[in-house]
């Protein structure tokens, strides 16, 4: 395993945490996607609640606006630098995110998680030549399984390869999933700590792929 691919995976694991914490601490919102929120967001907007409907749409404005600070910083900073960039911002959002109350209405809480997500999202959507998000699991698990089955009817190394790396990432995501469940079983909203470990993980192959660019 290259060390692109080792941070990709590792990233993945932050992943899986970011989305079991958000739904095991804020009623159920998964904060690292926007699909629910905009599908409530026009809901609330025909039901007629503008408060909900507000607060929602600032949730999608952050993510908004962590896909457009990372895509600037990709052309016109230098974009291997993004994905230190990412780790830092992930960083800081996890430190946010354990001081907001438990009582703060679920969506308004993960304000720093859709920022960082989105941001992360961008910075590592790619590895080992395959398009692959590190934040949900949906179109790996069907890359994995389309992988899975070419290879079972053609031997292809090349399917081979891409079940690995899909799987690899279906593995570590969910291993993140794990780590954050049991850390937010144990302690609760601050149990978003237990992911600061996580993301140290890939930071020395994103600050060497940075260096090595510079």
């Amino acid at each position: 395993m290259d060390r692109e691919t080792w941070a990709h995976h590792a990233m993945a694991a932050v992943g899986g945490f970011f989305g079991v914490y958000a739904l095991l601490t804020r009623g159920g919102t998964f904060g690292s996607s926007e699909t629910s929120n905009l599908i409530y967001l026009v809901v609330a907007g025909l039901d007629g609640t503008w408060g909900s409907a507000l607060v929602r749409l600032g949730g999608t404005a952050c993510y908004i606006a962590g896909i457009v600070f990372a895509v600037l910083w990709r052309r016109y900073g230098r974009g291997v630098r993004l994905r230190i960039w990412a780790i830092a911002i992930d960083f800081a959002a996890c430190l946010l995110l354990a001081w907001i109350p438990a009582g703060t209405d679920p969506i308004l809480s993960l304000y720093p998680m859709f920022f960082a997500t989105a941001v992360q999202w961008v910075a590592y959507s790619q590895a080992a030549g395959y398009t692959c998000a590190t934040i949900f699991s949906t179109n790996n698990l069907r890359q994995f399984t389309e992988g899975v089955t070419e290879y079972a009817c053609t031997r292809s190394p090349e399917q081979l390869r891409k079940l690995r790396f899909y799987g690899g990432t279906l593995v570590c995501f969910h291993l993140g999933v794990a780590w954050g469940w049991w850390c937010t079983g144990r302690w609760g909203i601050p149990g978003i700590y237990g992911c600061l470990p996580l993301l140290a993980v890939p930071a020395p192959a994103a600050a060497a792929k940075a260096n090595a660019k510079a």
